[in-house]
């Protein structure tokens, strides 16, 4: 099985950062697949990483932690060729149609084929409909969605898109430093990841605070805090270029900040506590 991996902000990129980007979200997807014994073999194009797997269940649970995946879908691959393409969406349609319900056929191409995006709609939705004579046509609100996907030689039908946790890559956009005593400081430490930062955690709470975030960076430092809560040596052994901090804008006093050489992130400062509380379960189940 063939997993399509997309990636979103990557793609604005110019061609040759895009390319850094996306080797840099292979190597993540690498180290999350091996650190949980998983095997997987990885390859990739401009806009997809493409992951084979033999256990699709544990794929969806370790690709639902990579940052910089907007979303995943379990694909059955087939060459381009109308003809594969006809025999794999009938199969995907009797395994998903029963009788009465709705469809509609979502194709896509890139590159260069005998056939456009119409064409393969109406083809293939026509053969849908002659094999399964008590199905309708919806393509407005569609009981079951079959995707195509034409990508040069290659073609991909599925049903399922799940959603990732978007963002960059993990460790694309420099170091920097967590302080992470409760779980605001957690959640902090967590949407720092999403943006790309590769980030060490300094904290005084062990590992109950620390554990669920090892689960999207395998390579997590830990820092122990400092009695005095001084932050300028923990600076300097993460080689921090920037802090974040779990900030909550009640407890926020500006006269109480000591002053610091990176820029100090404070994201979570304006979130409703439950909203703090929503995320803090996300990063642990996940």
């Amino acid at each position: 099985m063939v997993l399509l991996v997309r990636f979103g902000e990557l793609a604005l990129k110019s061609r040759f950062v895009r390319r850094q980007l996306r080797d840099r979200l292979v190597a993540n997807i690498q180290d999350l697949f091996a650190a949980e014994g998983v095997e997987c073999i990885t390859e990739a194009d401009e806009a997809r990483v493409y992951v084979h797997v033999n256990d699709v269940a544990k794929a969806h649970t370790i690709l639902g932690r990579v940052f910089g995946v907007v979303s995943i879908s379990p694909a059955t691959e087939v060459h381009s060729d109308l003809d594969s393409l006809r025999k794999a969406v009938l199969s995907e349609a009797s395994r998903a149609l029963s009788p009465g319900q709705s469809f509609a056929l979502r194709p896509r191409r890139v590159g260069t084929h005998p056939f456009t995006s119409q064409d393969l709609a109406r083809e293939l939705g026509e053969a849908v409909r002659q094999a399964h004579p008590d199905v309708r046509v919806n393509l407005t609100q569609p009981e079951v969605e079959i995707h195509v996907e034409v990508r040069r030689n290659r073609g991909f039908v599925f049903r399922e898109i799940w959603p990732g946790p978007g963002g960059l890559p993990l460790g694309s956009q420099g170091r920097a430093l967590a302080v992470v005593q409760d779980e605001a400081g957690m959640v902090a430490a967590w949407m720092g990841m999403k943006r790309g930062c590769r980030i060490a955690v300094a904290t005084s709470d062990g590992e109950g605070l620390v554990e669920p975030l090892r689960k999207w960076d395998v390579r997590l430092k830990v820092l122990g805090l400092p009695v005095d809560g001084d932050l300028g040596d923990l600076i300097r052994i993460a080689r921090a270029e920037a802090i974040f901090l779990g900030t909550r804008w009640e407890k926020f006093d500006p006269k109480d900040r000591t002053p610091l050489d990176v820029p100090t992130f404070e994201p979570v400062i304006g979130l409703q506590d439950e909203e703090v509380v929503r995320m803090a379960a996300r990063i642990r189940s996940a």
